[in-house]
């Protein structure tokens, strides 16, 4: 069906009369597992018997019914195949005087059911064609040609709906369902039945004389410019018509026309002639651009066109260096070992980020070590600074991580680093937890997903321990009320610990926790017609006072603190947010308040 159905592309359903015109035409193709069988397909169509020059021949549907013959049942019934779907590209080759076009349009061929077939079978395929206009140089018989030879590409089914799958040598490389048919014009059978691959002939005669405009493209997109630098399209101007077409004037307009210029060889256009107009983009600064060409001719219908310029001017690319986190807190540590942290190092810029340095100092250098594996970051890429904590003696211990790039903005950054070396003399214990859980926020009748990590110091002659809490930013779903409707509102959270997490572990196995922390709304958007719309939030957007959660081991059960871990629930106030935009107020209807409680489990480490 590839090249059955091109053929007709030139039909006419436009202004021009037409016949219907129908063919059977004859074909061999190749299949996986039965070889060659007969494939007969029938072209209907309408076609114009003449067409005046500078009439557009307009598009119209083409419709082919190919019958597959011989054993070609009985090989797709071998394979369990309970249907067959596809698409071709169709091709043909229309030839009049000074013509010679090959043409190609798309089909498409709708799954057929062939459960139980035992014999031929039909598949039809149909599609619509492009629209043609012919010069006066083109005067004379036009002629279309099938094209010999055809490539099926073809899909078929069991009846649970999963794809044949007859062998790589078969399938499309690109998709692995689609299995390839070839097949070429039975030279026998068109003899034995008196046909040819001549489809149809019509003539074009000379009439409508008039001149005619068309201009290629209708608009166009620069896309992104970098300001000062410039980018070159060019248009085509033709002359569809009979006569001379003149060409008066070529301009540019709009508001910012002044960030566009315009060449141009034409002046008069004979019959089938084109010319050329070469448009420049000259952005400057940053921001949309857009202007129009205006040609105008003497085109009696359409004496004015107008060709749609856009483009975006941006900034030169450069590289913007983002590092998480910007202080770096290890807690407390056992003089003489060690605790393992990291920095990443992002590039959100539209540059190349090198990374020139990557150094610690400061008055405890010695005992922070770094590596790292940053060296040229591509844009939206990362590297990692990985930091390690090792105490010589107890007390508090500060450095700073320094990383200098080449973003122009932020040649140096500086990260804090700081820790607190203590004693094991007491028979304190280390333990590292992995931490789990969520909590609701109840006003807003939104859950949010916890996760991150606990570093504790365990006496276990008192039960006492204090720790090192560390939570990973995380996302949440929230409702609030926008008009007269609850909308659902997306919002990015963080925490901020405030001191030491700190508690104590009963000897009947109840751990009791207390712990204070910010929490930060860098981002609340909501969904308005499908779109996200910021409703708050920043970088400053947080609680106005530490959030306080008091946690305990539920009821009936224990915790294992050097074993299976724990559970640990318990309920807290939410206080109002602050610096969270103009909508600060609406936000805390719906998030301050009491009643939230939060979840956690907590697996050792060990």
């Amino acid at each position: 069906m590839r090249a059955l159905a091109a053929a007709a592309m030139m039909a006419a359903s436009g202004a021009a009369s037409a016949i219907p015109v129908q063919s059977n035409m004859y074909f061999q193709c190749t299949y996986p597992l039965i070889g060659q069988q007969p494939l007969t397909a029938d072209i209907q169509t309408d076609m114009p018997e003449s067409i005046g020059v500078g009439e557009a021949t307009g598009a119209f549907t083409l419709n082919i019914t190919a019958t597959a013959e011989g054993n070609t049942w009985q090989g797709l019934s071998l394979v369990g195949a309970t249907s067959i779907e596809g698409t071709a590209e169709a091709d043909s080759t229309v030839s009049a005087p000074g013509l010679n076009l090959p043409l190609t349009i798309p089909l498409n061929i709708p799954v057929t059911d062939i459960s139980g077939v035992s014999g031929p079978f039909d598949l039809v395929a149909t599609g619509d064609t492009p629209s043609l206009t012919f010069m006066e140089s083109n005067v004379g018989t036009v002629d279309i040609f099938v094209e010999e030879s055809m490539t099926l590409a073809m899909i078929a089914r069991k009846a649970d709906g999963t794809y044949v799958d007859f062998g790589s040598a078969w399938h499309d490389p690109n998709n692995p369902e689609v299995f390839l048919v070839d097949c070429t014009m039975d030279q026998a059978r068109m003899a034995e039945n008196g046909v040819t691959n001549l489809l149809h002939s019509f003539e074009v005669t000379s009439g409508a004389s008039e001149q005619n405009i068309a201009v290629n493209p209708e608009s166009v997109d620069f896309g992104q410019v970098q300001g000062g630098l410039t980018e070159m399209q060019s248009i085509t101007i033709e002359n569809t018509g009979g006569l001379a077409l003149g060409i008066n004037g070529i301009a540019l307009n709009g508001v910012d026309a002044g960030s566009f210029m315009q060449t141009n060889n034409c002046t008069t256009l004979a019959s089938g002639e084109s010319c050329t107009v070469d448009v420049t983009f000259m952005p400057t600064g940053e921001g949309s651009r857009s202007a129009s060409l205006s040609i105008q001719s003497d085109d009696p219908d359409s004496p004015t066109v107008e060709v749609a310029l856009s483009g975006q001017s941006v900034l030169a690319p450069e590289p913007s260096v983002v590092v998480d986190p910007a202080s770096v807190a290890f807690g407390s540590v056992t003089v003489g070992s060690s605790k393992n942290m990291s920095v990443s190092v992002a590039n959100e810029g539209t540059a190349v980020l090198s990374v020139n340095s990557v150094a610690v100092g400061g008055a405890n250098a010695s005992e922070f070590f770094q590596s790292n594996d940053c060296v040229d970051v591509a844009p939206d890429a990362s590297c990692t600074v990985d930091l390690t904590f090792t105490p010589a003696g107890e007390g508090a211990k500060a450095a700073t991580l320094t990383i200098a790039s080449n973003d122009p903005n932020a040649p140096s950054v500086v990260v804090d680093l700081t820790g607190s070396g203590i004693s094991n003399s007491s028979g304190g214990v280390e333990v590292a937890y992995g931490l789990a859980g969520s909590t609701h926020i109840k006003k807003a009748y939104g859950d949010v997903s916890l996760s991150g990590a606990i570093d504790a110091v365990l006496d276990l002659a008192t039960g006492m321990f204090t720790a090192d809490l560390s939570l990973v930013p995380t996302s949440g779903s929230f409702r609030i009320l926008w008009g007269w409707k609850l909308v659902t509102a997306e919002a990015d959270i963080e925490f901020e610990p405030v001191g030491e997490t700190t508690g104590t572990l009963a000897t009947d196995g109840t751990l009791s926790a207390d712990t204070e922390m910010y929490i930060k709304l860098p981002s609340v958007k909501m969904k308005l017609f499908g779109l996200p719309l910021p409703v708050g939030g920043g970088d400053e957007c947080r609680t106005s006072e530490p959030v306080s959660i008091s946690l305990q081991t539920p009821e009936g059960q224990t915790f294992d603190p050097l074993g299976a871990g724990g559970s640990l629930a318990g309920t807290y106030d939410l206080p109002p947010l602050e610096n969270c935009g103009g909508l600060t107020d609406l936000l805390n209807v719906f998030m301050a308040g009491s009643g939230n409680t939060i979840n956690l489990s907590l697996t050792p480490d060990l």
